[in-house]
């Protein structure tokens, strides 16, 4: 099924336009100043601790409210210059103005304190770091058509506005998409159709950029010719979009590379978008749940196996579920292509009851688990049902993994240790990663 986006809008206030001066007395993980106004917490944009600023207030709830620093009044000594001219405006890298040793710092002080409140002796490992830019392999634009100026713009989303920020360059993602982003204003000013334009989605893949246009009408042949000529230029893998489905005009499906696996995908897929740290990442959970040759091993929420392929390798047999059905397919031609024949891939939905599916009635002594922003709450009792030793959870929300921690450590495990990835630099996003044992 094709997945379309809505722009969200903005949140209404009555305070819109109301000024306030306030100190900065904390850093929130999400890169945000926290100051208290009588009595209540705020969350400032571009706002750093030990800075006296005039803030402009976004957004009132009873309990806490949100805001932007729009003057510095009294500047932190540790403010730096975002690296990004269009910052401030563009709804990405938000964090840009924090040292990345004090954004890494402000995340894994969330984290670990929040656990801490749950079991005082877990081994807190370092911090899974890599590079702060140019880490991103994949980045979705914008097109709109300037009915005025009769001009394309393609580039990011202005943040709270659904105007398009046109961009030439951008800090964060790879230099192979870098290089594109001009040629591509270049291709699109020469279409006859510019209204049929969507938007863009390009990949740095292992066997070359991929790219995917969205097209809300069929092309002219003119077009398309342009297109084909553009893709074969750059060496592009090319695919077209349209409400009927996706073609592909040049090229083949990309894939990249896992240990010694080759992980073919769909340009619309999910994969992680920093490829060094998720090689990193994939590596930590093997290690730490020191697998031998006689394990079972399940992988819940298990995409296009990621995780349950470069584990197979080391264990007697492993299983991986997944909710999308597509992608169960995907894994089971990338098992099949990398000839793990020990492992089995099953669609199945986590957030009901699965103790009487066939391959829940199987012995597992490990477990990993990947889930989405919410968690993996819906899954957790019939999870815990099967007595794994070792449960080693994969998280992107820290809020959704304390409420799940505590779930698990309810049931008769122990939480041994813990490591915040940087998957996501000068941005609010944490990801991590923690090993759960069964109390003996």
């Amino acid at each position: 099924m094709a997945l379309f986006y809505t722009q969200q809008k903005p949140p209404k206030s009555h305070h819109a336009t109301k000024s306030v001066v306030a100190e900065i007395v904390d850093l929130d993980y999400q890169g945000l100043g926290v100051a208290k106004i009588q009595g209540k917490t705020w969350f400032v944009e571009n706002a750093l601790p030990s800075e006296q600023v005039q803030l402009q207030i976004l957004e009132e709830k009873r309990q806490y409210g949100l805001a932007v620093a729009k003057k510095i009044l009294t500047p932190s000594p540790q403010r730096q210059l975002p690296k990004c001219e269009h910052y401030g405006r563009c709804g990405g890298c938000q964090s840009q103005h924090i040292p990345i040793e004090m954004q890494r710092e402000a995340k894994q002080n969330a984290l670990f304190q929040r656990l801490q409140k749950l079991q005082n002796d877990i081994e807190f490992m370092p911090m899974i770091t890599g590079e702060q830019w140019q880490y991103r392999r994949r980045a979705r634009l914008s097109i709109g058509f300037n009915t005025k100026s009769k001009t394309l713009d393609i580039g990011f989303r202005q943040k709270r506005s659904s105007n398009i920020i046109s961009i030439t360059h951008c800090d964060v993602i790879e230099p192979k998409l870098n290089n594109l982003l001009p040629k591509l204003a270049a291709l699109f000013a020469q279409f006859s159709q510019p209204k049929a334009l969507g938007h863009i989605e390009l990949v740095a893949a292992e066997n070359g950029v991929a790219m995917l246009l969205r097209v809300t009408q069929n092309l002219s042949e003119i077009d398309r010719t342009l297109l084909r000529q553009f893709a074969q230029k750059y060496a592009l893998n090319l695919f077209v979009q349209n409400d009927v489905g996706t073609e592909i005009l040049q090229g083949e499906s990309p894939f990249y590379r896992l240990q010694n696996l080759k992980l073919n995908f769909d340009i619309r897929d999910f994969i992680q978008v920093n490829a060094p740290l998720n090689q990193e990442m994939v590596a930590t959970a093997l290690d730490w749940l020191a697998l031998e040759s006689t394990d079972s091993v399940l992988d819940l929420f298990c995409g296009m196996g990621n995780f349950t392929l470069p584990l197979s390798q080391y264990v007697q047999s492993a299983v991986g579920i997944e909710g999308v059905s597509a992608m169960v397919e995907k894994a089971r031609k990338n098992a099949e292509q990398n000839g793990c024949h020990n492992v089995e891939f099953y669609q199945a939905d986590l957030d009901k009851p699965f103790a009487d599916q066939p391959w829940a009635t199987q012995k597992f002594n490990k477990i990993l688990l990947d889930p989405p922003r919410s968690g993996a709450a819906f899954a957790l009792d019939a999870l815990v049902q099967l007595a794994a030793e070792k449960i080693l959870y994969v998280s992107c929300n820290s809020a959704t993994l304390v409420r799940d921690a505590q779930s698990l450590l309810q049931a008769g495990y122990k939480l041994k240790k813990v490591a915040m990835i940087d998957m996501f630099p000068n941005t609010g996003h944490l990801e991590s990663i923690s090993l759960f044992e069964k109390e003996k």
